[in-house]
């Protein structure tokens, strides 16, 4: 009884954010297009292809965020910066 107490307002919060998001009753065109075109990419190249060349972008793209971080967070320490 007590937790729910203590939850309530995060619960209220979280449904009233959630509320302020749009229906969507059709897609924008913009969503439309890029399915379109990535059916016609499909037609070239099969599935497995796309999720290894998808996944290497992301992995590249994290493990740079990821050196980013560290280098910034090793400056930011005074007597971890090597000099």
């Amino acid at each position: 009884m007590i937790i729910e107490l203590i939850c309530t307002p995060f619960f209220l919060i979280a449904q009233g954010i959630v509320s302020l998001i749009p229906v969507l009753d059709k897609l924008p065109n913009t969503i439309v297009d890029t399915v379109s075109l990535l059916t016609k990419a499909m037609s070239f190249f099969p599935p497995d292809v796309w999720v290894m060349a998808i996944g290497n972008i992301v992995f590249w793209v994290a493990l740079h965020l990821l050196i980013g971080l560290i280098k910034f967070i090793v400056g930011w320490i005074p007597t971890m910066d090597g000099g």
